[in-house]
Protein backbone atom coordinates (compact mmCIF):
# COMPACT_ATOMS: atom_id res chain seq x y z
CA UNK A 1 0.00 0.00 0.00
CA UNK A 2 1.37 3.04 -1.19
CA UNK A 3 0.34 6.87 0.21
CA UNK A 4 2.03 9.99 -1.01
CA UNK A 5 -0.91 12.85 0.26
CA UNK A 6 -1.21 15.60 -2.45
CA UNK A 7 -0.30 18.31 0.02
CA UNK A 8 2.76 16.75 0.69
CA UNK A 9 4.25 16.72 -2.55
CA UNK A 10 2.99 19.94 -3.39
CA UNK A 11 4.39 21.23 -0.06
CA UNK A 12 7.43 19.24 -1.15
CA UNK A 13 8.32 20.95 -4.66
CA UNK A 14 6.92 24.29 -3.32
CA UNK A 15 9.19 25.33 -0.12
CA UNK A 16 11.72 22.42 0.79
CA UNK A 17 15.04 21.89 -0.80
CA UNK A 18 15.58 19.25 -3.48
CA UNK A 19 16.49 16.74 -1.46
CA UNK A 20 15.14 13.30 -0.51
CA UNK A 21 15.62 10.66 2.03
CA UNK A 22 14.59 7.17 1.93
CA UNK A 23 14.43 4.54 4.49
CA UNK A 24 12.89 1.45 5.68
CA UNK A 25 11.42 -0.11 9.01
CA UNK A 26 9.62 -3.08 10.42
CA UNK A 27 6.43 -2.84 11.78
CA UNK A 28 5.60 -4.49 15.36
CA UNK A 29 1.92 -5.77 14.29
CA UNK A 30 0.86 -9.22 13.91
CA UNK A 31 1.47 -9.15 10.94
CA UNK A 32 4.87 -8.21 10.12
CA UNK A 33 6.14 -5.90 7.77
CA UNK A 34 8.56 -2.93 6.14
CA UNK A 35 7.08 0.68 6.11
CA UNK A 36 8.99 2.69 3.39
CA UNK A 37 9.23 6.46 3.97
CA UNK A 38 10.34 9.00 1.69
CA UNK A 39 11.36 12.34 4.13
CA UNK A 40 12.93 15.46 4.32
CA UNK A 41 13.56 18.80 5.75
CA UNK A 42 11.72 22.52 5.36
CA UNK A 43 13.27 25.66 5.45
CA UNK A 44 13.48 25.77 9.87
CA UNK A 45 15.12 21.98 9.61
CA UNK A 46 11.98 20.13 10.35
CA UNK A 47 11.54 16.54 9.07
CA UNK A 48 8.70 17.17 6.14
CA UNK A 49 7.35 13.23 5.03
CA UNK A 50 6.39 12.99 1.09
CA UNK A 51 5.38 9.35 0.58
CA UNK A 52 5.30 5.96 2.74
CA UNK A 53 4.28 2.93 1.63
CA UNK A 54 4.10 -0.74 3.57
CA UNK A 55 5.37 -3.87 1.65
CA UNK A 56 6.07 -7.51 2.75
CA UNK A 57 10.20 -7.79 2.28
CA UNK A 58 12.80 -5.39 1.69
CA UNK A 59 14.23 -6.61 -1.61
CA UNK A 60 14.42 -5.09 -5.51
CA UNK A 61 11.11 -5.54 -6.51
CA UNK A 62 9.60 -3.39 -3.56
CA UNK A 63 12.40 -0.59 -3.66
CA UNK A 64 11.75 -0.22 -7.75
CA UNK A 65 7.80 -0.39 -7.24
CA UNK A 66 8.40 2.23 -4.25
CA UNK A 67 10.63 4.92 -6.07
CA UNK A 68 8.93 4.86 -9.64
CA UNK A 69 5.39 5.65 -7.26
CA UNK A 70 7.17 8.22 -6.00
CA UNK A 71 8.72 9.51 -8.98
CA UNK A 72 5.39 9.61 -11.01
CA UNK A 73 3.84 11.87 -8.23
CA UNK A 74 6.85 14.40 -8.43
CA UNK A 75 6.66 15.21 -11.99
CA UNK A 76 3.19 15.77 -11.74
CA UNK A 77 4.33 19.00 -9.60
CA UNK A 78 7.93 19.32 -10.71
CA UNK A 79 10.47 17.83 -12.95
CA UNK A 80 11.81 14.71 -10.61
CA UNK A 81 15.52 15.83 -11.97
CA UNK A 82 14.99 18.81 -9.76
CA UNK A 83 15.60 16.43 -6.48
CA UNK A 84 18.15 14.71 -4.97
CA UNK A 85 18.42 11.57 -3.19
CA UNK A 86 20.84 10.76 -0.42
CA UNK A 87 21.00 7.29 1.36
CA UNK A 88 23.52 4.97 3.02
CA UNK A 89 26.03 2.86 1.28
CA UNK A 90 25.95 2.33 -2.26
CA UNK A 91 27.86 2.22 -5.87
CA UNK A 92 27.95 5.42 -8.61
CA UNK A 93 25.09 5.06 -10.01
CA UNK A 94 25.08 9.05 -11.13
CA UNK A 95 26.55 11.46 -13.40
CA UNK A 96 27.20 15.31 -13.07
CA UNK A 97 24.33 16.41 -14.71
CA UNK A 98 21.92 14.81 -12.64
CA UNK A 99 19.63 17.42 -11.01
CA UNK A 100 18.00 14.68 -8.23
CA UNK A 101 19.10 14.07 -4.93
CA UNK A 102 18.26 11.07 -3.20
CA UNK A 103 19.47 9.83 0.44
CA UNK A 104 18.72 6.53 1.55
CA UNK A 105 19.79 4.31 4.71
CA UNK A 106 21.45 1.26 3.23
CA UNK A 107 18.58 -0.45 2.50
CA UNK A 108 18.60 -4.16 0.22
CA UNK A 109 18.45 -3.56 -2.99
CA UNK A 110 18.15 -0.23 -2.82
CA UNK A 111 21.53 0.40 -5.15
CA UNK A 112 19.70 -1.43 -8.31
CA UNK A 113 16.46 0.30 -7.74
CA UNK A 114 18.20 3.72 -7.99
CA UNK A 115 19.88 2.12 -11.37
CA UNK A 116 15.85 0.95 -12.64
CA UNK A 117 14.26 3.96 -12.22
CA UNK A 118 16.43 7.15 -11.86
CA UNK A 119 19.67 6.23 -13.40
CA UNK A 120 20.98 9.80 -13.54
CA UNK A 121 19.63 10.72 -10.19
CA UNK A 122 22.66 12.56 -8.01
CA UNK A 123 23.08 10.29 -4.46
CA UNK A 124 24.75 10.37 -1.55
CA UNK A 125 25.30 7.87 1.27
CA UNK A 126 27.29 6.90 3.99
CA UNK A 127 29.84 4.29 4.09
CA UNK A 128 28.29 1.90 6.96
CA UNK A 129 30.71 -1.22 6.32
CA UNK A 130 33.54 1.26 7.14
CA UNK A 131 33.62 0.79 10.75
CA UNK A 132 32.84 -3.19 10.07
CA UNK A 133 36.42 -3.46 7.94
CA UNK A 134 38.28 -0.83 10.26
CA UNK A 135 36.70 -0.75 13.58
CA UNK A 136 40.21 0.94 14.82
CA UNK A 137 38.84 4.50 16.86
CA UNK A 138 41.48 6.64 15.19
CA UNK A 139 40.23 5.06 11.27
CA UNK A 140 36.78 6.49 12.28
CA UNK A 141 38.07 9.69 13.54
CA UNK A 142 40.07 10.34 10.09
CA UNK A 143 37.23 8.98 7.76
CA UNK A 144 34.51 11.70 9.19
CA UNK A 145 37.16 14.81 9.29
CA UNK A 146 37.54 13.63 5.37
CA UNK A 147 33.64 13.16 5.11
CA UNK A 148 33.28 16.79 6.38
CA UNK A 149 36.11 18.26 4.32
CA UNK A 150 34.62 21.40 1.95
CA UNK A 151 37.82 21.91 0.30
CA UNK A 152 39.97 19.46 -1.24
CA UNK A 153 43.17 20.28 0.32
CA UNK A 154 41.80 19.71 3.34
CA UNK A 155 40.12 16.73 2.15
CA UNK A 156 43.81 15.43 0.73
CA UNK A 157 45.57 16.13 4.15
CA UNK A 158 42.77 13.83 6.25
CA UNK A 159 43.60 11.50 3.66
CA UNK A 160 46.80 11.16 3.95
CA UNK A 161 46.70 10.74 7.33
CA UNK A 162 44.53 7.38 6.62
CA UNK A 163 47.07 6.35 4.65
CA UNK A 164 49.68 6.39 6.97
CA UNK A 165 47.79 4.90 9.54
CA UNK A 166 46.32 1.90 6.84
CA UNK A 167 47.45 1.82 3.60
CA UNK A 168 44.04 -0.70 2.82
CA UNK A 169 41.86 1.86 4.25
CA UNK A 170 43.41 4.78 2.27
CA UNK A 171 42.54 2.12 -0.57
CA UNK A 172 39.19 1.11 0.00
CA UNK A 173 37.62 4.77 0.08
CA UNK A 174 39.92 6.04 -2.83
CA UNK A 175 38.06 3.30 -4.96
CA UNK A 176 34.77 5.34 -3.77
CA UNK A 177 33.90 8.47 -5.93
CA UNK A 178 34.35 11.30 -3.28
CA UNK A 179 30.87 13.20 -4.80
CA UNK A 180 28.85 10.35 -2.56
CA UNK A 181 30.55 10.76 0.81
CA UNK A 182 32.61 14.04 1.24
CA UNK A 183 31.22 17.46 1.24
CA UNK A 184 33.71 18.95 -0.74
CA UNK A 185 32.13 16.81 -4.16
CA UNK A 186 28.73 16.97 -2.92
CA UNK A 187 26.49 19.28 -5.48
CA UNK A 188 25.63 22.66 -4.54
CA UNK A 189 21.57 22.09 -5.98
CA UNK A 190 20.21 20.89 -2.99
CA UNK A 191 21.43 23.69 -0.77
CA UNK A 192 22.73 20.65 1.76
CA UNK A 193 25.88 19.37 2.90
CA UNK A 194 23.80 16.88 5.52
CA UNK A 195 25.89 13.36 5.37
CA UNK A 196 23.90 11.38 7.58
CA UNK A 197 20.19 10.02 6.72
CA UNK A 198 18.96 11.64 10.21
CA UNK A 199 15.62 13.07 8.83
CA UNK A 200 14.31 9.83 8.16
CA UNK A 201 15.53 7.94 11.30
CA UNK A 202 13.62 10.74 13.60
CA UNK A 203 10.31 9.78 11.50
CA UNK A 204 10.90 6.06 12.22
CA UNK A 205 11.19 7.35 15.95
CA UNK A 206 7.23 9.45 15.31
CA UNK A 207 5.88 6.30 14.01
CA UNK A 208 7.16 3.58 16.76
CA UNK A 209 3.33 3.71 18.62
CA UNK A 210 1.62 3.33 15.09
CA UNK A 211 3.84 0.45 14.05
CA UNK A 212 2.12 -1.70 16.20
CA UNK A 213 -1.41 -1.43 14.69
CA UNK A 214 -3.01 -2.71 11.72
CA UNK A 215 -1.99 -1.27 8.38
CA UNK A 216 -5.35 0.82 7.68
CA UNK A 217 -4.66 2.23 11.10
CA UNK A 218 -1.85 2.90 10.56
CA UNK A 219 -1.81 4.60 7.69
CA UNK A 220 -5.08 6.73 9.23
CA UNK A 221 -2.47 7.50 12.14
CA UNK A 222 0.10 9.26 10.13
CA UNK A 223 -2.77 10.96 7.81
CA UNK A 224 -3.53 12.77 10.60
CA UNK A 225 -0.21 13.17 12.37
CA UNK A 226 0.26 15.12 8.99
CA UNK A 227 -3.41 17.50 9.47
CA UNK A 228 -2.51 18.11 12.69
CA UNK A 229 1.05 18.97 12.20
CA UNK A 230 0.45 21.66 9.33
CA UNK A 231 -2.13 23.44 11.00
CA UNK A 232 0.25 23.61 14.29
CA UNK A 233 3.21 24.89 11.50
CA UNK A 234 1.11 27.40 9.83
CA UNK A 235 -0.48 29.23 13.46
CA UNK A 236 3.39 28.76 14.34
CA UNK A 237 4.35 30.89 11.33
CA UNK A 238 2.73 34.02 12.95
CA UNK A 239 5.34 34.32 15.56
CA UNK A 240 8.05 34.33 13.14
CA UNK A 241 10.05 38.17 12.74
CA UNK A 242 12.17 38.77 9.89
CA UNK A 243 13.13 37.27 6.91
CA UNK A 244 15.21 34.19 7.63
CA UNK A 245 14.20 31.23 9.63
CA UNK A 246 15.10 30.81 13.50
CA UNK A 247 17.42 27.92 13.09
CA UNK A 248 19.58 29.65 10.53
CA UNK A 249 19.05 32.77 12.76
CA UNK A 250 20.92 30.66 15.12
CA UNK A 251 23.56 29.61 12.88
CA UNK A 252 24.59 33.39 11.60
CA UNK A 253 24.49 34.31 15.41
CA UNK A 254 26.87 31.86 15.94
CA UNK A 255 29.59 32.77 13.28
CA UNK A 256 29.42 36.50 14.71
CA UNK A 257 30.81 35.52 17.28
CA UNK A 258 34.34 34.09 15.56
CA UNK A 259 34.49 37.19 13.42
CA UNK A 260 36.74 39.24 15.60
CA UNK A 261 39.53 35.83 15.10
CA UNK A 262 39.81 36.54 11.85
CA UNK A 263 41.89 39.14 9.85
CA UNK A 264 40.38 41.18 6.55
CA UNK A 265 42.01 42.45 3.44
CA UNK A 266 39.70 44.53 1.27
CA UNK A 267 40.91 44.12 -2.24
CA UNK A 268 37.73 45.61 -4.11
CA UNK A 269 34.42 46.30 -3.23
CA UNK A 270 32.91 42.95 -2.79
CA UNK A 271 36.29 40.90 -2.74
CA UNK A 272 38.15 40.33 0.33
CA UNK A 273 40.90 38.14 1.72
CA UNK A 274 40.04 36.33 5.19
CA UNK A 275 43.32 34.80 7.45
CA UNK A 276 41.65 32.28 9.81
CA UNK A 277 43.06 29.13 11.37
CA UNK A 278 46.60 30.23 9.33
CA UNK A 279 44.80 29.69 6.19
CA UNK A 280 43.66 32.14 3.58
CA UNK A 281 40.67 32.35 2.08
CA UNK A 282 39.03 34.33 -1.06
CA UNK A 283 35.55 35.93 -0.36
CA UNK A 284 33.20 37.60 -3.04
CA UNK A 285 29.83 39.17 -1.73
CA UNK A 286 28.44 39.75 -5.60
CA UNK A 287 28.49 36.12 -6.24
CA UNK A 288 28.17 34.61 -2.82
CA UNK A 289 30.80 32.15 -2.84
CA UNK A 290 33.91 32.06 -0.51
CA UNK A 291 36.89 29.65 -0.67
CA UNK A 292 36.09 27.54 1.77
CA UNK A 293 32.91 26.28 -0.47
CA UNK A 294 30.37 26.16 2.31
CA UNK A 295 28.65 29.15 1.30
CA UNK A 296 28.08 27.83 -2.18
CA UNK A 297 27.31 24.20 -0.46
CA UNK A 298 24.89 25.05 2.39
CA UNK A 299 23.24 28.88 1.05
CA UNK A 300 24.21 30.42 4.17
CA UNK A 301 27.15 32.71 4.76
CA UNK A 302 30.36 30.74 6.13
CA UNK A 303 31.94 32.53 9.34
CA UNK A 304 34.32 34.22 6.68
CA UNK A 305 31.61 35.74 4.48
CA UNK A 306 30.19 36.77 7.59
CA UNK A 307 33.53 39.00 8.58
CA UNK A 308 33.41 40.55 5.29
CA UNK A 309 29.61 41.44 5.77
CA UNK A 310 29.98 43.22 9.15
CA UNK A 311 33.21 45.08 7.58
CA UNK A 312 31.27 46.39 4.92
CA UNK A 313 28.05 46.51 7.14
CA UNK A 314 25.44 45.45 5.04
CA UNK A 315 22.53 43.30 6.07
CA UNK A 316 23.41 39.23 6.05
CA UNK A 317 19.73 38.39 5.48
CA UNK A 318 20.09 39.69 2.00
CA UNK A 319 23.22 36.89 1.48
CA UNK A 320 21.14 33.90 2.46
CA UNK A 321 19.73 31.37 0.23
CA UNK A 322 15.58 32.07 -0.70
CA UNK A 323 15.33 28.47 0.98
CA UNK A 324 15.46 29.75 4.19
CA UNK A 325 13.34 32.77 3.78
CA UNK A 326 9.57 32.85 5.65
CA UNK A 327 7.92 32.96 2.65
CA UNK A 328 9.12 29.66 1.38
CA UNK A 329 8.58 28.13 4.50
CA UNK A 330 4.71 29.10 4.42
CA UNK A 331 4.98 27.77 1.20
CA UNK A 332 5.41 24.50 2.67
CA UNK A 333 2.88 24.41 4.87
CA UNK A 334 0.16 26.26 2.43
CA UNK A 335 -1.51 23.18 0.75
CA UNK A 336 -4.61 21.94 3.22
CA UNK A 337 -5.52 19.12 4.37
CA UNK A 338 -8.85 18.05 3.89
CA UNK A 339 -10.53 16.31 6.96
CA UNK A 340 -12.45 12.83 6.67
CA UNK A 341 -15.19 10.99 7.88
CA UNK A 342 -14.86 7.74 9.65
CA UNK A 343 -14.40 4.52 8.94
CA UNK A 344 -17.99 3.56 9.05
CA UNK A 345 -18.82 6.13 6.94
CA UNK A 346 -16.39 5.41 4.19
CA UNK A 347 -17.76 3.96 0.95
CA UNK A 348 -18.31 0.55 0.60
CA UNK A 349 -16.30 -1.26 -2.97
CA UNK A 350 -18.28 -4.23 -4.50
CA UNK A 351 -15.13 -5.86 -5.03
CA UNK A 352 -14.41 -8.89 -2.51
CA UNK A 353 -12.46 -7.75 0.91
CA UNK A 354 -8.52 -8.31 0.32
CA UNK A 355 -7.35 -10.59 2.45
CA UNK A 356 -4.43 -10.14 4.95
CA UNK A 357 -0.92 -11.19 4.18
CA UNK A 358 0.04 -14.93 5.36
CA UNK A 359 1.29 -14.90 8.36
CA UNK A 360 4.87 -16.61 8.74
CA UNK A 361 6.81 -17.56 11.43
CA UNK A 362 9.61 -15.21 12.38
CA UNK A 363 13.42 -16.90 13.31
CA UNK A 364 14.32 -16.63 17.00
CA UNK A 365 12.68 -16.88 20.34
CA UNK A 366 9.23 -15.51 19.74
CA UNK A 367 8.17 -12.00 22.18
CA UNK A 368 6.08 -12.34 24.77
CA UNK A 369 2.77 -10.80 24.12
CA UNK A 370 -0.16 -10.96 26.35
CA UNK A 371 -3.75 -10.80 24.77
CA UNK A 372 -5.87 -7.57 25.03
CA UNK A 373 -8.29 -7.20 27.73
CA UNK A 374 -11.99 -6.36 26.89
CA UNK A 375 -13.85 -3.12 27.96
CA UNK A 376 -14.92 -4.33 31.68
CA UNK A 377 -12.97 -7.26 31.81
CA UNK A 378 -11.15 -7.92 35.78
CA UNK A 379 -7.57 -7.01 35.54
CA UNK A 380 -5.23 -9.22 37.65
CA UNK A 381 -4.71 -8.72 41.01
CA UNK A 382 -0.92 -9.72 41.16
CA UNK A 383 1.02 -9.03 44.42
CA UNK A 384 3.79 -7.47 44.07
CA UNK A 385 6.93 -8.21 45.92
CA UNK A 386 7.20 -5.50 49.21
CA UNK A 387 10.52 -3.78 48.57
CA UNK A 388 12.72 -2.47 51.35
CA UNK A 389 13.36 0.97 51.78
CA UNK A 390 16.79 2.54 52.40
CA UNK A 391 17.16 4.05 55.68
CA UNK A 392 19.38 7.20 56.03
CA UNK A 393 22.15 6.85 58.52
CA UNK A 394 22.39 10.42 58.71
CA UNK A 395 19.35 11.53 59.51
CA UNK A 396 17.31 8.50 60.06
CA UNK A 397 14.68 9.04 57.48
CA UNK A 398 13.19 6.18 54.76
CA UNK A 399 13.28 6.46 51.02
CA UNK A 400 17.27 8.08 50.71
CA UNK A 401 20.63 7.06 52.02
CA UNK A 402 23.54 9.25 53.71
CA UNK A 403 25.21 10.27 49.98
CA UNK A 404 21.84 12.17 49.04
CA UNK A 405 20.18 13.36 52.39
CA UNK A 406 20.50 17.38 52.47
CA UNK A 407 19.10 17.48 56.27
CA UNK A 408 20.72 18.29 59.60
CA UNK A 409 22.69 15.30 61.24
CA UNK A 410 19.48 13.68 64.20
CA UNK A 411 21.00 12.25 67.28
CA UNK A 412 22.51 8.61 67.82
CA UNK A 413 20.04 6.07 69.35
CA UNK A 414 21.34 3.28 70.58
CA UNK A 415 20.83 -0.12 69.09
CA UNK A 416 18.98 -2.25 70.88
CA UNK A 417 19.95 -5.67 71.02
CA UNK A 418 18.78 -8.24 68.62
CA UNK A 419 16.12 -10.86 69.65
CA UNK A 420 14.31 -11.79 73.01
CA UNK A 421 15.66 -10.32 75.93
CA UNK A 422 16.93 -12.49 77.81
CA UNK A 423 15.21 -13.58 81.32
CA UNK A 424 16.97 -13.50 84.67
CA UNK A 425 17.10 -17.43 86.14
CA UNK A 426 16.41 -17.81 90.06
CA UNK A 427 19.46 -19.19 91.55
CA UNK A 428 19.13 -22.30 93.71
CA UNK A 429 20.88 -21.62 97.37
CA UNK A 430 21.02 -23.37 100.64
CA UNK A 431 18.83 -21.84 103.23
CA UNK A 432 21.65 -22.62 105.81
CA UNK A 433 23.65 -20.38 103.03
CA UNK A 434 21.06 -17.60 103.05
CA UNK A 435 21.15 -17.48 106.31
CA UNK A 436 24.82 -17.17 107.14
CA UNK A 437 25.14 -14.47 104.25
CA UNK A 438 22.43 -11.96 105.92
CA UNK A 439 24.24 -12.30 109.54
CA UNK A 440 27.73 -11.47 107.20
CA UNK A 441 25.42 -8.37 105.40
CA UNK A 442 24.11 -7.20 108.88
CA UNK A 443 27.53 -7.06 110.74
CA UNK A 444 29.51 -4.90 108.24
CA UNK A 445 26.51 -2.45 108.08
CA UNK A 446 26.86 -2.00 111.74
CA UNK A 447 30.69 -2.23 112.00
CA UNK A 448 30.32 0.99 109.37
CA UNK A 449 28.16 2.81 111.08
CA UNK A 450 30.31 2.86 114.91
CA UNK A 451 33.21 3.84 112.88
CA UNK A 452 31.40 6.87 111.19
CA UNK A 453 29.94 7.62 115.14
CA UNK A 454 33.73 7.12 116.49
CA UNK A 455 35.60 9.43 113.60
CA UNK A 456 33.47 11.57 111.55
CA UNK A 457 34.73 12.66 108.42
CA UNK A 458 34.61 15.84 107.40
CA UNK A 459 33.06 16.89 103.83
CA UNK A 460 35.10 17.77 100.77
CA UNK A 461 32.91 21.09 99.98
CA UNK A 462 33.50 22.60 103.49
CA UNK A 463 31.90 26.02 103.93
CA UNK A 464 33.79 29.27 102.65
CA UNK A 465 35.92 30.91 104.81
CA UNK A 466 34.34 34.22 105.50
CA UNK A 467 36.36 37.06 104.09
CA UNK A 468 37.18 40.34 105.73
CA UNK A 469 35.12 43.37 105.23
CA UNK A 470 36.58 46.45 103.39
CA UNK A 471 37.36 49.40 105.80
CA UNK A 472 35.68 51.70 103.60
CA UNK A 473 32.30 50.05 102.78
CA UNK A 474 30.40 46.74 103.74
CA UNK A 475 30.69 43.84 100.99
CA UNK A 476 27.58 42.13 100.19
CA UNK A 477 27.09 38.26 100.81
CA UNK A 478 28.74 36.85 98.14
CA UNK A 479 30.05 39.26 96.31
CA UNK A 480 33.78 40.06 95.35
CA UNK A 481 36.04 42.63 97.17
CA UNK A 482 36.52 45.54 96.55
CA UNK A 483 39.02 48.21 97.56
CA UNK A 484 38.88 51.56 97.36
CA UNK A 485 42.02 53.62 95.79
CA UNK A 486 42.95 57.12 94.73
CA UNK A 487 41.55 57.58 90.96
CA UNK A 488 39.83 54.30 90.65
CA UNK A 489 35.73 54.06 90.69
CA UNK A 490 34.29 51.12 92.68
CA UNK A 491 33.49 48.13 90.93
CA UNK A 492 29.53 48.52 89.83
CA UNK A 493 27.18 45.78 92.28
CA UNK A 494 26.05 42.90 91.22
CA UNK A 495 22.81 42.04 89.66
CA UNK A 496 20.16 41.16 92.53
CA UNK A 497 19.36 37.75 91.39
CA UNK A 498 23.11 36.83 91.29
CA UNK A 499 23.34 37.93 95.06
CA UNK A 500 20.13 35.57 95.35
CA UNK A 501 22.00 32.71 93.71
CA UNK A 502 25.23 33.18 95.76
CA UNK A 503 23.03 33.36 98.99
CA UNK A 504 21.47 30.32 98.36
CA UNK A 505 24.48 28.37 97.75
CA UNK A 506 26.52 29.57 100.61
CA UNK A 507 23.94 28.52 102.93
CA UNK A 508 23.29 24.75 100.77
CA UNK A 509 26.45 24.82 101.60
CA UNK A 510 26.91 25.16 105.46
CA UNK A 511 24.00 22.98 105.74
CA UNK A 512 26.17 20.14 104.09
CA UNK A 513 28.99 20.94 106.10
CA UNK A 514 27.26 20.22 109.36
CA UNK A 515 25.98 17.08 108.61
CA UNK A 516 27.68 13.75 108.61
CA UNK A 517 28.24 12.31 105.20
CA UNK A 518 29.77 9.01 104.04
CA UNK A 519 30.46 8.90 100.23
CA UNK A 520 30.76 5.60 98.77
CA UNK A 521 34.50 5.56 97.87
CA UNK A 522 35.34 5.73 102.12
CA UNK A 523 33.37 3.09 102.87
CA UNK A 524 35.62 0.45 104.69
CA UNK A 525 34.87 -3.26 103.75
CA UNK A 526 34.60 -5.58 106.95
Amino acid sequence: MYICLQPCKEGFMGGCRPILGVDGCHLRGPYPGILLTAVWKDGNNNIFPVAWAVVETEDRDTWTWFLELLVKDIESVKDADAVTWVHERGEEISDDNADVTYMSDRQKGLLEAFRTVVPNADTRHIWANFKLKFPVEAYRESFWKAARASTKHHFDKHMADIKDLNPEAFVYLNSIPVIHWSRHGFSSRAKSGMLLNNCCESFNHVLKEAREKPILSLMEWIRRYMMKRCCAKREGLKQFVGLIMPSVLKMIERGQKEVSKMRLIQSDLYEFEVDHDGDTFVVNLQTKTCGCYRWTLMGIPCWHALACIAKRRLNYEDFVHPAYHVKTYAATYAPHFSPMPGEKQWEKSPLPQPLPPPYRVMPGRPSKRKRKKEAGEAKENKVKRARKQNTCGNCGQLGHNRKKCGRPAAQSVPKQPKGRPRTKTAQHTNPAQSAQQATTNQSAQQATTNLNQAAPIQNRRQSPVPRKAASTSAQPTGGRKTVASKGKQPAPAKHPSKKRKATSVNALQSSQSSQKVVFPWQKTSI
